[in-house]
């Protein structure tokens, strides 16, 4: 084989192992990132999204840390300081690069209708 064949098959090689790398990277690094991180970035979204769209004051908050589902957002139950025994359900943008693409939150629906 000569250096010129071998360089290429060694250049391919190392540029599939980055490809690859950077993959489990970004997957890994977003799980572990939703862990640390995932709940304070969600119950942030959603205090910014009660005050703006509601235009009220969040009493209590509960959101999950882990995006189950893929779809950019985390479950959450809330209460507000108007009506402190009634908890609502909302969806608020999960951390990662979905967050940053989904940003705010939407109302969750009864047996997941609406939510594609």
């Amino acid at each position: 084989m000569s250096a010129k064949v071998k360089f290429f098959i060694t250049l391919a090689f190392i540029s599939f192992l980055t490809v690859v790398g950077g993959a489990l990277l970004v997957t890994v690094g977003r799980n572990f990132g939703q862990f640390w991180f995932g709940r304070s970035f969600a119950e942030s979204q959603l205090r910014e999204y009660v005050n703006k769209v509601m235009r009220q004051e969040i009493n209590g908050v509960s959101c999950r840390n882990v995006d189950t589902d893929g779809n950019g957002y985390v479950s959450c139950d809330f209460t507000t300081t108007s009506e402190p025994n009634r908890t609502h359900s909302i969806e608020c943008a999960a951390w990662g690069w979905d967050g940053f693409l989904n940003r705010g939150c939407k109302t969750r629906l009864p047996g997941g209708l609406g939510n594609n």
